[in-house]
């Protein structure tokens, strides 16, 4: 592959990552609880269990962290999650295209490569 075909999709890619938004890490569960009062009805019945519940889990440091979101939050967390995946498959295609670029890659000796914004370093 040429490396102008190889920059246009990188360039594709970085703007494609520039769109995608805010991004966080686990997922959202929903949960029916019971409480602690001896008579209540989700003592009897796994029916009548409180709820529903949206808890948003992750690891912080190595542990699970849990935090109670509203329900009206819901969409927005798991689209965040969701940008999460997309920006991980993004910059795997982006290392992807950086090994293929560096296959075709030719330079002179004593030529160093200094790029942050292209692969050419222009």
């Amino acid at each position: 592959m040429n490396p102008e075909r190889l920059e246009q999709q990188l360039n594709d890619l970085k703007k494609q990552i520039a769109s995608t938004g805010l991004a966080i890490p686990g997922s959202i569960q929903t949960a029916y609880l019971r409480c602690g009062k001896k008579n209540c009805r989700c003592q009897q019945d796994e029916k009548l269990r409180h709820g529903p519940y949206f808890l948003w889990y992750r690891r912080v440091d190595g542990k699970t962290a849990t935090q109670s979101i509203a329900e009206g939050d819901v969409h927005l967390f798991r689209t965040w999650i969701d940008n999460r995946g997309k920006l991980e498959a993004l910059v795997r295609k982006i290392v992807s295209l950086g090994a293929d670029y560096a296959a075709v890659f030719k330079t002179t000796p004593g030529k160093s490569i200094n790029s942050t914004t292209s692969m050419r370093g222009k």
